[in-house]
Order: C-alpha cells, then sequence, then structure tokens
C-alpha cells in the first residue's frame, strides 16, 4: 500500500455529459478547497495564466490538450471519461434545450431566437430536421483531439473578455471546443484523441461508472462512494439504466451513428483501454491511501448527512434558506455596483470557484 499524506496530482478531462459533473464533485471532495480549481472556459479570465501550475486537481470543462499543456507539469496524471456516443448526443441534445429554455444568457440573441421553436421539440423531430447537428457531432473526438490555445482567454490578456471571444467562435457558450471559423479535422482530432487516451493515467466509461470510480480512487488515493454520484442529470431520465437507442426509432439511431462515426470508433479503443486497466487493477491494485483526502471525505459526508436531517426534520427553515438565497441573487443582479463587487472578488479572491 502506498501512503501519502495529500492526493495525487491529477488533470480531469471532463467531456460533455459523461457523468463528468458528479465525477468533479467527488474529485473536490479529496482536495483542499485552494488546491482544486475548475477550468470553464468563459470564466478563464478571474484566474491569471502563471497561477495555474500552483493547483493539483484541475477540473478542465471540455477544453482539450491545448490547456493542459499549458500546464506545464510534468507530474500530472490525466483521467477521463467516456459515453457511448449514441447516448451522450442523445442527452447532449435534451441539454442543449434545457440552456436554451433556462439559461438563455449562455446563448446569443440571435441564436436563442433561431433556436426558439427547437427549445421543445421532440428529440426525433429535432435530429431528423439536423437543427443540432454541429454541437452533437463527434464532440469526444473533437474535445480530446482539441489543440485550440487558450491563453488569451486568462486575465491579463490583452484581449476582450472569454464570454466575447467564446460568443465570437460560436453563439452558445456550452461547446468551448467548436469554433465556426476554423475547418473541421475530425480525422486529426481522432488521431490526437486516441493518442491522448493511450498516455491517460485512467481512461473510465460512463457505462462502467462504478469500477471506473474505483480505478481513479485507486490511482489518487480518495476514498470511493458506496453509491456513485449523481448530478446534472436529465430529469426526464426514469432510471440510470434506461438508455436513448432503445426508445429512437431505428432512422433516428442511424442519423446519430452517421454523426459520430469517429466517436464510435474512439469508444471503441477506450472501451479496449478501460477493459486493460481493469483487468491490472484486479490483479494488482495500487492500493494508494491519502490520509488528507480520506479525513476531507469523511468530513464532507458527516455535513451532508446533517444537511439532509436538518432538511428533513425543519423544512420550514430549509425553505427560508433557499428564499434568502434567492432573494439574495436577485438583489445582486438588480444592482450593478454589487455584481461588480461580487465579480472583483470572485475574480481576485477566488479564482478557482
Amino acid at each position: 500500500m502506498g501512503i501519502r499524506f495529500e492526493p495525487s496530482p491529477v488533470y480531469f478531462m471532463h467531456l460533455h455529459k459523461t457523468g463528468g459533473t458528479a465525477l468533479g464533485h467527488w474529485l473536490r471532495t479529496g482536495y483542499n478547497g485552494c488546491s482544486y480549481v475548475n477550468l470553464r472556459a468563459e470564466r478563464l479570465d478571474y484566474l491569471a495564466l502563471a497561477k495555474l501550475p500552483r493547483f493539483r486537481c484541475f477540473h478542465s470543462w471540455h477544453l482539450g490538450r491545448g490547456l493542459y499543456e499549458l500546464i506545464g507539469r510534468s507530474d500530472l496524471p490525466c483521467i477521463t471519461l467516456l459515453r457511448d456516443p449514441i447516448e451522450r448526443a442523445a442527452s447532449a441534445l435534451r441539454h442543449h434545450q434545457r440552456t436554451g429554455l433556462k439559461l438563455p444568457e449562455r446563448l446569443t440573441p440571435a441564436y436563442l431566437e433561431q433556436m426558439q421553436p427547437w427549445l421543445t421539440a421532440d428529440m426525433e423531430t429535432c435530429i431528423r430536421a439536423g437543427i443540432m447537428d454541429e454541437p452533437l457531432q463527434n464532440a469526444q473526438t473533437r474535445v480530446l483531439g482539441n489543440r485550440r490555445d487558450y491563453a488569451r482567454l486568462f486575465r491579463g490578456a490583452a484581449q476582450s473578455d472569454a464570454r466575447t471571444l467564446l460568443f465570437s467562435a460560436y453563439p452558445m457558450l456550452n461547446y468551448p471546443w467548436l469554433d465556426m471559423q476554423m475547418p473541421d479535422d475530425d480525422a486529426g482530432n481522432f488521431r490526437r484523441a486516441r493518442a491522448w487516451l493511450d498516455e491517460m493515467a485512467v481512461v473510465g466509461l460512463t457505462e462502467r461508472y462504478a469500477e471506473s470510480l474505483l480505478l481513479i480512487g485507486d490511482l489518487l488515493g480518495i476514498p470511493v462512494p458506496v453509491e456513485p454520484p449523481r448530478a446534472n442529470v436529465n430529469p426526464q431520465r426514469i432510471a440510470p439504466a434506461m438508455r436513448y437507442r432503445d426508445q429512437l426509432a431505428s432512422d433516428v439511431v442511424a442519423r446519430l451513428e452517421e454523426l459520430n462515426h469517429y466517436d464510435l470508433e474512439l469508444y471503441a479503443h477506450a472501451q479496449d483501454r478501460f477493459e486493460q486497466q481493469w483487468a491490472r487493477y484486479q490483479a494488482r491494485p495500487q492500493r494508494t491511501y491519502s490520509i488528507a483526502a480520506s479525513v476531507r471525505y469523511r468530513l464532507h459526508h458527516v455535513g451532508e448527512k446533517a444537511q439532509q436531517i436538518v432538511v428533513k426534520q425543519t423544512p420550514l427553515l430549509a425553505q427560508m434558506y433557499v428564499d434568502v438565497r434567492a432573494r439574495v441573487k436577485r438583489m445582486v443582479k438588480q444592482t450593478p455596483l454589487l455584481v461588480q463587487m461580487y465579480t472583483y472578488i470572485i475574480r481576485h479572491w477566488f479564482p478557482h470557484r
């Protein structure tokens, strides 16, 4: 057994709609708050590039290898999760619609107007119409093969703010790997993505989520929860085992397969990598143990239990808390000075949040 005080540093390459949000929440329980950083493209201008290497756990939201190389750390193992491309694409379409309905500020006004008739349309109609082909197409290949330069998005770069730069590339913030001004190169992306998977410390699968957590926990020394974490789940999924493929017409599935030709091939390679890593783990796990991560995880678990008890036993108090938070948010949004103060505090005091 390898015993260390802090968990190993890690770069989590989060692919869109693969269960990465829940995995990020779990990883965060093992690291000190100041050593964990969320790297979202539209918020990179809250963080100075020179300060990036000081963190230990990097949660990269769909940003690809270009950002990984900016960190410049040779001791930084990379982990990721891939998902069956048909299931991932269907889930992404639902997420696309929910974003337009609930977070319209993440779309440009022109694109929101264009998408308006499709935000409540059924999945098969949208796929047949091809209205969302671009964000659904080979997304895992394009993210992992993406070598875009994100340095200009960080604080202090002589550029516009990150949101403006991202909107100039694509009219929705959810897809920082897309750039309408750049030619598509899915063949090149596939070669780069496959090569990167071969270098990664853990290649997990959404369909083997529990086993993937065991591999990651064994690598980092973070306790693995008995029940796999869940977050950002499509509310229309009636059960974790539900498959979109079984509910879609054959021509719609065929269309998704056509759009995700490279993703299907990449996923097959990821399955091979996973099986190799799982066989090694079963034969001889590393049994890494991090003292600090174990303590933090247990404290987090106790805090969650206490919160559940408060919510269950005193629903009035819980509702008051929710109402107060909602009122504060509305007040901040309606007061420009408070918005500026909040932005300053987040940018300069908590850039990793």
